[in-house]
Formats: C-alpha cells, sequence, structure tokens
C-alpha cells in the first residue's frame, strides 16, 4: 500500500512539473510569481504526502491538520495567483 501510495505522488509530481512546463510556454510570469506557483504546488503536494502517511499509520489527526496547515494555503496561494496573474494575461492571449 505505501509504495502504492508513493507511487501516486511520483505521477502528482510529474504532472505538476508538466503544468508549470506548460504554462511557462503560455504566458511570460514575473520570477517571483513562478517561485510563488512552485513553492504552492510543493506545499500541497507535501500537506498530502504528510497526510497519506499518516492515514497509513492511523493518526488521523496528524493527517488533518497537515491538510490545513499546508495543502489549504497552497490551494489558496494557487488560487489567487491563477486570478491575479495569469488570467488575465490568457485572456490577452486569446484576444
Amino acid at each position: 500500500m505505501e509504495l502504492a501510495q508513493w507511487f501516486c505522488f511520483g505521477i502528482l509530481f510529474t504532472l505538476m512539473s508538466a503544468g508549470l512546463a506548460y504554462l511557462s510556454i503560455k504566458v511570460k510570469l514575473s520570477w517571483w510569481v513562478w517561485g510563488a506557483l512552485i513553492i504552492s504546488c510543493l506545499l500541497i503536494l507535501f500537506g498530502l504526502a504528510w497526510a497519506g502517511a499518516s492515514f497509513l499509520e492511523g493518526v488521523a489527526q496528524s493527517g488533518a491538520i497537515a491538510l490545513i496547515c499546508f495543502s489549504g494555503p497552497g490551494i489558496l496561494a494557487i488560487s489567487w495567483i491563477w486570478k491575479r496573474y495569469i488570467r488575465p494575461q490568457a485572456a490577452n492571449l486569446s484576444s
């Protein structure tokens, strides 16, 4: 079970990297926006990995705290960056 979990996280990391690479081709962003996107994606993956390991160990409270403290801010940061910086540039590309 644990090997399948880490295999799935490897797939998620690969998809995240491919998504960011595709995004880098489509929009031009400043260095600090890219840094915030990468850190946010890594926070989400870290929270999911911690939660998955905690749930497998039988400590559900630790997994829930990981989702709240790491994955939650990562999702909020990505959604804010998308709304503030990426969506306006994508609208300019389509018109």
